[in-house]
């Protein structure tokens, strides 16, 4: 409780001191005039990302037991809970609704899930190293070197991850082993055996992904997730900016591409306030100042990119939740017993 108090807090503080620096008439009046063509082609992109996100999934769980509407629909639905809950908590959305709506083990929800994030990170860390490469090392306050070495160095960890998860679990298997004897109480403890069990249940199911010789289709598919998701955040960033003066030539894609990103980030942090406000505006903001750009535009922009993301990425949720809770949507039985 006293965490959720704290976490609540510290976003109420951060939307007040950010817009308490600006014209609260000013973010009203840039959002009633949002560009309209930016607005339909970023929304549109962010609807597109979701089919390469649910074939990837598709091909991650490897079963006939859904398809490419499903998944789409579970995209849909994890997406929402990610925008509105901490830390990326909204993650166990995805393993519940496998688990609940599709009669999925746990463990798979985890291993696919554990794949497909570690993937993500590897393509974003790689445009993080690119775009400030691109940008330029005059364009920070600190030192551009600097930067690119942290990147590179947590893009060599997701890549080692990536390629030795399997074997990573097995060393926490083995350390919990050691720590925490069968023969002891807590050993003996329910809880603990059954998340002992699940381990070891998703670690095989990795395994047999691994073995299946799909990580290419993976990469393509979470490739293709990372630039359409950031393409569409540019068309929408360009939408908030529109009315404040600026157009496409004023706004290069990379250092857009590493404002969003730092919105992204914040949402990881356990700090993320509910909805992701004032830690999402405010991660977005600082970094588009540190590279150049004025304190009002960018925290008006920030608020307004927010809102919109926000309102599409919620509405889609709650329209997924509707169509995957109707009587008629059922996994079909013929499928469920050729499985089991």
């Amino acid at each position: 409780m006293i965490n959720i108090t704290l976490v609540v807090g510290f976003g109420i503080f951060l939307v007040y001191f950010l817009l308490s620096r600006v014209n609260l008439s000013d973010i009203k009046d840039a959002f009633l005039n949002l560009y309209i063509p930016s607005i339909v082609i970023g929304l549109i992109l962010m609807f597109t990302i979701d089919f390469f996100k649910a074939y990837r999934t598709k091909i991650l769980i490897g079963s006939d037991r859904v398809g490419i509407r499903d998944m789409f629909l579970v995209s849909l639905v994890r997406n929402a809970f990610n925008m509105v809950l901490p830390a990326r908590t909204g993650e166990l959305s995805y393993i519940y609704v496998l688990r609940r709506k599709f009669k999925f083990p746990v463990e798979i929800g985890i291993s696919t899930l554990m794949i497909a994030l570690v993937f993500d990170l590897v393509i974003v860390f790689s445009m993080i190293v690119v775009s400030i490469i691109i940008v330029g090392v005059n364009r920070f306050e600190v030192s551009s070197t600097s930067v690119i070495i942290i990147a590179v160095a947590l893009l060599v960890v997701s890549l080692l991850i990536l390629l030795f998860l399997s074997k990573i679990i097995d060393i926490v298997v083995k350390i919990l082993d050691k720590i925490i004897p069968k023969t002891s109480k807590l050993g003996k403890n329910k809880v603990y055996k059954n998340i002992y069990q699940k381990l070891l249940d998703t670690n095989k199911n990795i395994e047999i992904i691994q073995k299946r010789r799909i990580y290419w289709k993976v990469l393509l598919a979470s490739l293709a997730t990372r630039i359409l998701k950031f393409t569409s955040y540019y068309f929408l960033i360009h939408a908030a900016l529109h009315p404040l003066g600026y157009d496409f030539s004023d706004l290069s894609y990379w250092v857009i591409f590493l404002a969003a990103v730092a919105a992204e980030l914040s949402a990881v942090l356990p700090t993320h306030a509910l909805a992701g406000f004032g830690t999402y505006e405010g991660a977005f903001a600082l970094v588009l100042v540190m590279l150049g750009f004025s304190e009002d535009p960018s925290i008006i922009g920030g608020f307004n990119f927010h809102l919109v993301n926000l309102m599409f990425t919620v509405a889609m949720g709650i329209i997924a939740i509707i169509i995957l809770s109707l009587p008629f949507y059922r996994v079909k039985e013929e499928k469920l017993e050729k499985k089991d």
